[in-house]
Parts: C-alpha cells; structure tokens; sequence
C-alpha cells in the first residue's frame, strides 16, 4: 500500500496521517450520531472494556514490529555474502586461462546492472533481466566441461585447478542464492493483508475509546484524540522501516559500491 504512492524516504507518513485523522473523525461522529451509542448516556460502557481492542492493537503492533524489524538483520547478513562472494571472484589467483579471463568482466558487468536495475531503479522489488543473462553466462563458464582441469590431463594450459574451480563453482552459487533472497525479501513488502488489519483494529480502539465517553463529548474528543496519537507514532515507526531497502534506516550496498569504484 505504503510503497505504491512513492519512493521518498518520509512518504509513508502522509498516508498514514490521513488515515488516522478520517478514523478520528469517523469514530467521533459514528458515536455521537448513531442512535445505537444512544443508551450509553444514561449507562456507560464500564472501563476495563476499553481495553480489549487497545491490548489487540497492541500485540497486532508488536507482531508487525518483529516482522518488520528481523528483515533489516536477514538484509545485512544478504549483503554480506554477496559482497564476500564477489570479492571472491576478483581475488582468484591468475592462471593461464582464456575462460578465466572472461570472469572479471562479466562480474563488472553484473555489478554495474545489479546496482542500478535492482538497488536503485526498483529498490530490490524486481530482479534484472540483464543481470539474469551475465548471471547465466557465468553458469555457462564455471560449470563447463572444459573449465577445470582433469587430473590426468597432460596439458594444464586454458584450464584452471581441480581446486580453483570449485571455489568459482561454490562462489558463483552463493552469489546467486543471495542475490535471489534479496530480490524476494524486497517482494515481501508487496503484502497488505497486515497494514488492513492493523488500521482495522485502530477504527476498532478508536470507536470503543469514544463509546467509552458517550455522556461526555469534550473528554471523548481528548481521549480519542490521545489514543489516535500514540496510534500513529506507533503505526509511523512501523512504516519507516517497513522495507530493509527503503526508508530512513534502509540498508545500502556501500560496500558494493566501494568494489565497482574499485574495478573502474
């Protein structure tokens, strides 16, 4: 929802407010209209019930907040294999190898579309098709046949060690499997379901705090007003770090950055 109206970091913010002022408003007109909250004038609703949506609300929040906050650790621990496993890449020793020559360039190539397709134009939602095909042309080359030399190979030359490619081999898996959590953690953002419950449970809250001051509109209006404020801190911090790629706190592929700075 939050993610469909625009990138800027701040955003989320003005969604956010619009929805709790029309809660607000809502809640006090439904209650002080409605002739079903009539009765509550002469018998007003006892208040430990106010509780009950309050306290779902609230475990709604410490659920989202687990969710939400776990993806940033899950993002950092991605980024660090990807980053490790193409300083892999660029660290292998040198051998006379034509197949090997093609490797720095096309690890260059996936950087540079990596970090603009992915990390910049689409913030990990959508992988790139351009770095799908450098991805299998790397898979065309480690895991040929000709790639890694035999043992009993009399000649050594345009081939690499036993060894050395199987280091190419778990490097190249390890890139790609990181690559792919990232791409379906920046998918995850793409569900609603708990950002419809969430305000659900605030129309809930909002409305049952109201009730509570039926006989009372001016305490109504500041107890609801009160609530309807920490709902939206609360809501606010949720959403600013809804996605570990967006957002004030999002992660950013510096050290990725600082290797394709390195390789120009």
């Amino acid at each position: 929802m939050l993610e469909q109206l625009t990138f800027a970091t701040y955003a989320p913010l003005l969604p956010i407010s619009i929805l709790i002022v029309l809660i607000g408003i809502f809640s006090y007109y439904f209650v002080f209209i409605s002739a079903i909250f009539e009765p509550l004038v002469t018998q007003p609703i006892s208040g430990p019930f106010v509780a009950l949506p309050a306290l779902a609300f609230l475990f709604m929040v410490s659920f989202i907040s687990l969710n939400e906050f776990s993806k940033q650790e899950i993002a950092k621990e991605i980024l660090s294999i990807e980053q490790t496993s193409i300083l892999h890449f660029l660290q292998m020793p040198k051998v006379k190898s034509i197949q090997q020559d093609k490797i720095p360039p096309l690890i260059k190539q996936y950087l540079d579309q990596s970090l603009r397709d992915e990390w910049i134009n689409t913030k990990n939602r959508f992988a790139s098709n351009e770095a799908n095909q450098t991805i299998k042309s790397l898979y065309e080359i480690i895991f040929a046949p000709n790639f890694t030399c035999h043992t009993n190979a009399n000649s050594q030359i345009n081939c690499v060690p036993l060894l050395m490619g199987k280091s190419y081999a778990e490097n190249l898996l390890n890139l790609t499997t990181a690559r792919n959590r990232r791409i379906q953690l920046g998918q995850l953002e793409r569900s609603h379901i708990y950002w419809i419950l969430c305000f659900g449970l605030v129309l809930v809250a909002a409305i049952t705090v109201t009730a509570v001051h039926r006989d009372k509109k001016r305490t109504a209006l500041t107890s609801l007003a009160f609530f309807l404020t920490s709902a939206w801190l609360a809501i606010s911090i949720i959403a600013l770090n809804y996605s570990p790629y967006r957002g004030p706190n999002s992660i950013e592929p510096t050290s990725l950055l600082v290797i394709q700075n390195l390789m120009k």
